[in-house]
């Protein structure tokens, strides 16, 4: 294993460990939410939802355009919230959607939480302070380590894909007839 895989791993089980340790959701939490991150700088998307949110199995047997979403379960998810808001989310977040916008150089990143009962976002940029900034990063990193270590599948429709299995077929029995 990589240097990188093995703190991967780290990061991953501490993070696993603090979510088993949390307990519950607070009172009153959804199990249903979703949580998106945006870079607007990039356009890059990433969202995390439970499967109260999205059943993982009609998500991911459907295709879709993109594969920005990846379904967690419920308990993790709540747990990740609750994480979320340790870090500092809730002091800095705003009622309502993040806006829709462009790529931007004012607004760099956007988090936004949406839940049954509320939806919440919190967005940083140019004019942020070093440490709206600093606590930012830190619902990032979670955010991040989070959607590194949730498997994903998409379903694609790819004609040419299977060409590779074609030719890797042929060439197999092409060296067993030698």
């Amino acid at each position: 294993m990589s240097r990188i895989q093995r703190l991967g791993c780290v990061l991953a089980s501490g993070f696993l460990a603090a979510c088993a340790s949390v307990g519950d959701a607070p009172e009153g939490a959804s199990a249903a939410l979703l949580v998106r991150l945006q870079d607007f700088r990039t356009g890059e998307r990433f969202e995390l939802a439970s499967e109260s949110h999205t059943d993982r199995v009609t998500y991911y047997s459907g295709e879709r355009r993109d594969a920005a979403r990846k379904v967690q379960s419920d308990e993790i998810m709540s747990a990740f919230v609750v994480e979320l808001e340790r870090q500092g989310y809730a002091g800095y977040a705003r009622t309502g959607r993040a806006p829709a916008l462009g790529s931007s150089d004012a607004i760099r990143w956007g988090l936004e939480v949406e839940s049954a009962s509320a939806q919440t976002h919190w967005l940083v940029g140019t004019g942020s302070q070093p440490a709206d900034w600093q606590a930012f990063q830190k619902c990032r990193d979670v955010f991040l380590q989070l959607y590194n270590i949730t498997v994903s599948y998409q379903t694609v429709e790819n004609a040419g894909g299977k060409g590779y299995f074609d030719e890797q077929k042929r060439a197999a029995a092409g060296q067993k007839q030698r």
